[in-house]
């Protein structure tokens, strides 16, 4: 199998993660923070190094705190839902937001009357500043949440840009990093992020079970989840203090474990090169596919290893399930739970679009064999492809 769907997850994970996934469940998968034998003390001090890691990765020291979650959806939820929200606060996101802030931003306005906003976009479909701010000082934002990369276009937000704004009205910024954590150089100070949610399993090359988020020093949220977490089990409230009072139940410390190997493996890897290395090949080679259409970032702007397209006369999905029995390539089609821009790139003949997102992991072969594989679909294939596999993308 080829793979080109790492925006869902990256796939493979570098050997070093499985082998240390592995090592430790067999050898200390044991409850951290909950014993005082050698095992749990060492789990705790694993967890501990995990955080300091990330800490490091974006030079937050002094600046933020690190909360761990089973996923970044999770996290964004933990964030999103820990909000002071009154009746008509307004709260504006990006048009490339994936569900994972949209949905809890949803549930929030049906719950507490919250006014959501979309950040206007250019013509070439980027975000339009100038308007942006126009409309913040229309209706001051009390929130401002935007992904750091699109998982449809591979588009770079320039996130910095708009939280600065965000802030002249004392907004509460949220950063989206699922896509993004470990590939771009992100540095706290300077993104003006109250909190900055990650995924392990995408960028960073972790496994499943592993997300978070970053907090700003000094900044609070209220309480979603409530549990166990080996601190003052006599209490029945939460603990009081960050980043505690957002972490309960038993932490997965096999995938903490694959995140720590992760970030060993990053250390001195130009992430961001090899990927930026690939994504250009890809995109100087689609064009030579007939009848194409290609979904990238706006010119000028960065662009991600994430890149989508249509071809005239098929659905989305249709493309995929071809690719995949064909040519054994795998990829996503449909609207990749991010439902707003698809709206804006105006795609709805072909049921969204088909997403190639690219890792450190492909080759130039990899990119050689889809545009001989785009280019040698055959219509006639489909009639022996049960529906059920052409429903199962989104």
């Amino acid at each position: 199998m080829i793979y080109l769907d790492n925006g869902a997850t990256t796939f493979p994970k570098p050997d070093c993660v499985y082998d240390a996934v592995d090592r430790f469940a067999r050898t200390g998968a044991v409850n951290a923070g909950r014993g005082a034998y050698g095992s749990a003390r060492e789990a705790t001090a694993m967890i501990r190094d995990v955080k300091q890691r990330l800490i490091s990765l974006c030079d937050a020291r002094g600046q933020a705190e690190i909360a761990l979650t089973p996923s970044v959806t999770i996290a964004l939820n933990q964030i999103l839902q820990g909000q002071p929200w009154q009746p008509g606060m307004h709260v504006y996101v990006s048009p490339y937001e994936h569900n994972a802030v949209l949905r809890p931003l949803h549930l929030m306005a049906q719950r507490h009357g919250i006014l959501l906003h979309e950040l206007p976009l250019a013509e070439d479909l980027s975000i339009d500043l100038d308007r942006m701010k126009e409309r913040f000082r229309e209706d001051p934002p009390s929130l401002v949440a935007v992904t750091a990369i699109s998982n449809v276009t591979g588009y770079v937000l320039p996130a910095r840009e708009i939280f600065l704004a965000a802030k002249e009205y004392g907004a509460f910024t949220v950063l989206d990093a699922a896509q993004a954590m470990g590939l771009l150089r992100m540095r706290f100070a300077q993104l003006k992020a109250d909190c900055i949610a990650f995924a392990g399993h995408k960028t960073l090359y972790a496994p499943f079970g592993i997300g978070g988020f970053f907090i700003r020093s000094g900044v609070d949220l209220q309480p979603l989840l409530a549990g166990g977490n080996g601190i003052r089990s006599e209490d029945p409230a939460m603990p009081r203090h960050m980043p505690e009072k957002m972490e309960c139940a038993s932490m997965d410390t096999p995938a903490i474990c694959g995140l720590q190997a992760a970030l060993e493996w990053m250390k001195g890897r130009d992430l961001w090169g090899m990927e930026s290395e690939l994504t250009g090949y890809l995109l100087q080679r689609l064009p030579e596919v007939p009848n194409i259409t290609v979904y990238a970032a706006p010119p000028g702007a960065l662009q991600a290893g994430v890149v989508s397209l249509n071809l005239e006369g098929f659905r989305a999905n249709e493309v995929a399930a071809l690719l995949d029995r064909q040519s054994d390539i795998a990829v996503r089609a449909g609207h990749h739970c991010a439902g707003l821009i698809h709206k804006h790139l105006k795609n709805q003949k072909y049921d969204g679009c088909l997403r190639v997102s690219l890792s450190v992991f492909n080759t130039r072969e990899d990119i050689d064999a889809l545009i001989r594989g785009l280019t040698s679909i055959d219509r006639e294939v489909l009639k022996n492809i049960d529906n059920d596999i052409l429903r199962g993308n989104c």
